[in-house]
């Protein structure tokens, strides 16, 4: 259930609209794990109609691999790869792996635009890119490349960005979205959904501020609740059931992470304070310095704006302390 998001969907469907009308472009959607970006997208290819649809994914243990996303997502169009201009052809065609030796980028990269505008001759193209922050660098050029000039063409581009992953996918020129958490009523539509029971606004909001309105979290908490929590009649746990697929994400993270980085963020998560410099000096005595903090940063677990830490998201406390 995509509860809160209509004007994503929204601007999804003006972009699959406007391709139709050869009025082509790109969109980039972020968010944390568990934001909906997935079911954004899948949503977007059941909208889809009339339109041939092609995905890839970007793969954290495929991303030191050339071109590997971009060859998943245009080998279903490989057998118009003789049509193109022989230049772009013997590019594309080895950065495909179907010719030996290693083509032109900037030609193999006006192969991907070719291949994906002569494609659109027959019927609008989708072209779905999901995790493109586990892209390799190759793919997302070739990909970034096409998607600033399908202005003329029936081809929209859709990437999913999950934030706060140590490797990126900078796309600042691109229009962008982003699933920040839900709230109130969407909130509360989205609980009573999955769990099928009335939910009191009190008992919903608690929930909201314990999961900074992630969806896919109030989705496991209303698996993991009862009826009678959920309306109110029953007081809710002192530490609430989070399980699952957010904490995970959350959890690998901390886990990459340095014992030092380690050590300043459960420093972080255990302070009730509110104040940055108990954090730090606290943090220091255990022999986690500034470096731990920007290591624990980059990973997306910690941020520091204004001299003030805070953690990236209110789940990074109940995953890792």
């Amino acid at each position: 259930m995509l509860a809160g998001r209509d004007a994503e969907r929204a601007t999804v469907a003006a972009l699959l609209d406007a391709a139709r009308d050869a009025r082509g472009g790109a969109l980039v959607v972020r968010g944390v794990a568990g934001s909906g970006k997935s079911a954004l997208l899948a949503e977007a290819v059941t909208a889809a109609t009339g339109t041939r649809v092609l995905r890839t994914q970007g793969v954290e243990s495929e991303s030191p691999l050339a071109f590997a996303a971009l060859q998943r997502l245009l080998w279903p169009l490989h057998g118009g790869l003789d049509a193109l201009p022989a230049p772009q052809r013997r590019a594309l065609g080895a950065a495909l792996g179907e010719a030996e030796g290693e083509g032109d980028r900037f030609l193999a990269f006006l192969g991907t635009l070719s291949l994906l505008a002569d494609a659109a001759e027959e019927a609008p193209v989708l072209a779905v890119v999901d995790d493109a922050h586990w892209l390799d660098d190759a793919s997302a050029a070739a990909l970034l490349f096409a998607a600033r000039r399908l202005q003329a063409e029936r081809v929209a581009l859709l990437f999913a960005v999950r934030d706060g992953e140590g490797r990126s996918f900078d796309a600042p020129d691109l229009p962008t979205v982003v699933l920040g958490g839900i709230t109130g009523a969407a909130a509360g539509a989205l609980l009573a959904a999955r769990s099928g029971a009335a939910v009191d606004p009190g008992v919903r909001d608690r929930l909201v501020t314990a999961t900074g309105g992630n969806p896919l979290a109030l989705g496991e908490l209303a698996d993991a609740l009862t009826a009678d929590q959920l309306a109110g009649r029953a007081p809710l746990p002192a530490q609430l059931p989070l399980t699952g697929g957010v904490e995970r994400a959350f959890l690998d993270r901390f886990r990459r992470l340095g014992e030092p980085a380690q050590r300043f963020l459960l420093v972080a998560a255990a302070d009730d304070t509110g104040r940055p410099a108990v954090v730090r000096d606290a943090a220091e005595r255990l022999g986690a310095g500034d470096d731990a903090l920007d290591e624990a940063e980059r990973a997306g677990l910690l941020r520091v704006e204004e001299g003030v830490v805070s953690l990236y998201h209110p789940l990074v406390r109940s995953a890792v302390y």
